[in-house]
């Protein structure tokens, strides 16, 4: 009887420590955003945006809400209070920077989104120069429609092309506090007759806007890290091969007290059209040549603008002292040479033989 007593006893005094999910929400009373844009504000320093998909009648509605405030964290809490429910970010794809914002710099606006620890980290982060409600307004029509739209615009294996660069939080907060490493941010605006248009990339040096790349120098950036699949390339006029393998060695080393980079691409590539009539080391040549003009026009704007997104620098961390890592940018990167090499195949001719 008494080891009964104390065994009740003792339930008792643990239930009474237990502190419960006192301040958990029902999912039926979150908002869960999917897209939040930041701008500079009319009457303060901010204007933050927040889009919601929510159910309704056996479809989904966009609903879009923004409050001005001289701090983000201001602004998302004056949304809160005048929305029905809290709002929850835990299924926030995409933070969204107006230009003008990443032309100033935006280290502090990283640092909070990384400090709140109510965003998730692999949350994509993308640039528009178009009106930020206009925007998302033209978006969220397409996500009444299909609530999936915008993530599989961005997913590798739905919606996303290989001339799109992709920038995760964690990444670019990651590349703001390093010396030798930067991102691409892809710079979008609402389509004509698509949710999305994807216009190029924004170069960073560092938290700002360096300068900006087209779509087809976006693949390059997405080919020197082997990311292809499938990408179609024109060459020649009225040819056009898609790339099926890439293989990219990279060597680095000092010479003459400057940093060089000696880079071997293969390409298998399959061929499309060829309205030419041109035979196949034709196309293989023309190919080859086309490509290392366009890597070393890039690696030139890349160098003048002192923009690093193909991390070319973390190579040389162990080749630099640590108090020298800081000069890589505007002093090292400038001087960097370049020995390329690409190799051209076509593998896949597209040829149908009849039984």
């Amino acid at each position: 009887m008494k080891r009964r007593l104390l065994a009740v006893a003792l339930l008792l005094s643990s239930i009474m420590t237990l502190t419960g999910c006192w301040d958990i929400k029902d999912v039926n009373h979150r908002m869960l955003p999917i897209v939040m844009g930041v701008t500079y504000g009319e009457a303060k320093k901010y204007r933050v945006y927040i889009q919601i998909p929510l159910p309704f009648t056996r479809k989904l509605i966009s609903k879009v809400h923004y409050k001005e405030a001289d701090t983000i964290s201001k602004a998302l809490t004056e949304i809160d209070t005048d929305i029905e429910a809290g709002i929850d970010f835990m299924h926030l794809q995409l933070v969204l920077f107006d230009r003008k914002l990443v032309v100033d710099g935006i280290k502090d606006e990283m640092a909070y989104m990384m400090r709140s620890q109510h965003m998730p980290t692999k949350a994509l982060v993308a640039i528009t120069t178009q009106d930020m409600e206009q925007f998302l307004n033209h978006t969220g029509k397409s996500i009444q429609t299909d609530g999936s739209a915008l993530l599989n615009f961005f997913n590798k294996n739905a919606g996303w092309s290989p001339e799109i660069n992709l920038a995760y939080m964690w990444q670019t907060f990651g590349a703001i506090h390093s010396d030798t490493q930067d991102v691409t941010i892809p710079i979008l605006r609402s389509g004509k007759s698509t949710m999305l248009e994807f216009v190029g990339s924004a170069l960073m040096s560092k938290d700002k806007w360096a300068g900006e790349i087209s779509r087809e120098q976006s693949l390059l950036v997405n080919l020197y890290d082997e990311l292809f699949q499938g990408s179609v390339v024109e060459t020649a006029g009225q040819t056009s091969v898609s790339i099926v393998d890439c293989d990219n060695h990279i060597r680095t080393f000092w010479r003459n007290g400057n940093p060089v980079l000696k880079m071997r691409m293969k390409i298998s590539l399959h061929l499309l059209e060829n309205n030419n009539s041109m035979t196949e080391d034709e196309i293989e040549t023309i190919f080859s040549k086309e490509m290392l003009k366009r890597y070393k026009q890039l690696f030139e704007q890349l160098q003048s603008d002192r923009s690093d997104p193909l991390g070319i620098g973390e190579n040389f961390r162990n080749k630099l002292a640590f108090d020298k890592l800081k000069d890589w940018r505007e002093t090292y990167y400038p001087r960097l040479v370049t020995e390329i090499e690409i190799d051209c195949r076509i593998t896949d001719t597209g040829d149908i033989s009849s039984n």
